[in-house]
């Protein structure tokens, strides 16, 4: 048990340095990771009947979309592919996690990404535009199996997911002398759909889910769809590709943004 434990550490330790840490998004990040790092803790002293699994992932996502800020500023449309996102990505933690006994379960997405994204700004009144995004989006659910055979299963969920979006936007001098603007905001969605796994052969599988949802936002949705292969009993590996946006209207403020790529992580199951 001691040499699996620093197993699970050294790839944790490892996780985290590619994360790249800044100092602005440690504090928030820790407390996340605190809870996930409880939560496995947790997981290991459960009662038998429960299948725990922690996810840590990369998402290699672009972002494109609308974003506004304050009155008196245009629209800024942001455009930026996964190399620049990476390019100027501050800080990124991503992880997943399931419990799960008989036909019932509980899941959760944790997100936080503080990146960079440029775009333009219409009309030409502004030479361009730089936006500095912080994300934190966690995500609670519930599931229960709604159909299940010897190779595959399908359950349906429903959930509440919690934004908490921050835009520094700068706008450069075009007609208009250069301005600038920051902005914070947050809110809540509920978001239901489904998920499902089928096994393709003993080591490999397909699985994924598709939510969709709103309440604070206009509307939101999550599709996911990728391969698994079972490295052990404990441990899998996840890829395939993802696809999140959003559409978030108050007042002046304004994030109808998409975000989509890759996604690659591994499961480690308790």
């Amino acid at each position: 048990m001691q040499k699996t434990n620093r197993q699970h550490d050294s790839i944790a330790t490892a996780w985290l340095r590619l994360a790249k840490p800044s100092r602005s998004g440690l504090g928030r990040a820790a407390l996340v990771l605190g809870l996930l790092t409880a939560h496995g803790a947790a997981a290991q002293d459960t009662a038998s009947g429960w299948e725990m699994r922690f996810t840590p992932y990369l998402w290699g996502s672009g972002l494109s979309g609308t974003v506004s800020t304050i009155a008196g500023l245009p629209d800024a449309e942001v455009d930026s592919s996964f190399s620049d996102i990476l390019e100027n990505l501050d800080f990124g933690l991503m992880g997943v996690f399931s419990a799960r006994k008989d036909n019932y379960g509980i899941f959760g997405d944790v997100m936080y990404v503080n990146l960079g994204a440029g775009g333009e700004t219409p009309g030409g009144l502004f030479g361009g535009t730089s936006a500095d995004i912080r994300n934190v989006v966690v995500t609670l659910g519930g599931d229960y199996v709604v159909s299940k055979s010897a190779s595959s299963e399908v359950r349906v969920g429903a959930g509440l997911r919690y934004w908490d979006v921050n835009v520094d936007l700068n706008l450069s001098a075009g007609t208009l002398p250069a301005a600038s603007a920051s902005v914070s905001n947050s809110w809540v969605d509920a978001i239901a759909g489904v998920n499902w796994k089928t096994d393709l052969s003993d080591r490999t599988y397909f699985s994924g889910w598709a939510f969709a949802g709103g309440g604070g936002s206009d509307f939101t949705s999550d599709i996911f769809a990728g391969i698994g292969y079972r490295i052990s009993d404990r441990t899998e590996l996840i890829g395939g590709y993802r696809y999140l946006s959003v559409d978030r209207s108050d007042g002046d403020f304004l994030y109808d943004v998409e975000q989509q790529g890759a996604l690659m992580g591994v499961s480690f199951g308790f």
